[in-house]
């Protein structure tokens, strides 16, 4: 082999190599990005727990087709997955005694968790477990997951607004509040209701629901 050639030779094999080093460094630094934007997505979700203490759920029905009656339930637990660089991501879940139910008669609560209403010793959880949080507005979400009551289950979707984190006697802490409305009939609850399904007879049909939550970072 004469020198040109041996020279063009040492050339093609010295651009072979620095292509597969170019090649070698490009992989490696596109696994570290990976790995870098992975850890930083689990470091924004954290776990909160549902402070019972400070949350609320209260309920609304038309009684008597003109008056307004409101009640609330005692007991709530439930965890929240938040992320807070983007609340699309989060998730959460909650459950309710049924026989918690207050109505601030202890006679009507009794009938409330009765088989003619709640059915509270067959059925004795409520529960709420979210499948999709996607954006309306500015700060404004919609909320969709599954209710289950009276052993029915059924897609809901509410309005989630309210959501900030703050710290709270140190602790790190969230809130949210959750509005949503449902059909009783849906969930197979007729005692007093109008035939034609509406909120017009002796009890109404539509059960507005607001859950406001207050949670401690785990």
């Amino acid at each position: 082999m004469n020198k040109a050639h041996a020279l063009i030779a040492s050339t093609i094999g010295l651009t072979a190599i620095g292509a597969g080093l170019a090649g070698f460094t490009s992989t490696t630094n596109e696994a570290s990005s990976t790995a870098v934007e992975t850890n930083v997505e689990s470091v924004a979700t954290k776990t909160y727990a549902v402070d019972a203490v400070h949350s609320n759920v209260i309920f609304k029905i038309r009684h008597g087709g003109v008056a307004n009656f409101y009640g609330r339930f005692n007991k709530l637990a439930g965890s929240i997955e938040f992320d807070q660089s983007d609340v699309t991501n989060s998730s959460m879940s909650f459950t309710i005694p049924a026989s918690s139910v207050d109505t601030n008669n202890k006679d009507r609560d009794d009938h409330v968790k009765n088989a003619e209403f709640f059915n509270a010793r067959q059925y004795p959880e409520i529960s709420f477990e979210s499948t999709s949080i996607s954006e309306v507005s500015d700060g404004v979400y919609a909320l969709t997951g599954n209710l289950s009551f009276h052993g029915e289950t059924n897609e809901i979707t509410a309005e989630l607004a309210e959501v900030r984190t703050g710290t709270f006697r140190g602790k790190p802490v969230m809130g949210l509040e959750a509005n949503f409305s449902i059909k009783r009939s849906d969930y197979g609850i007729t005692k007093y209701l109008a035939d034609d399904l509406s909120d017009n007879g002796p009890l109404g049909n539509t059960v507005e629901i607001t859950v406001a939550i207050e949670a401690v970072q785990q």
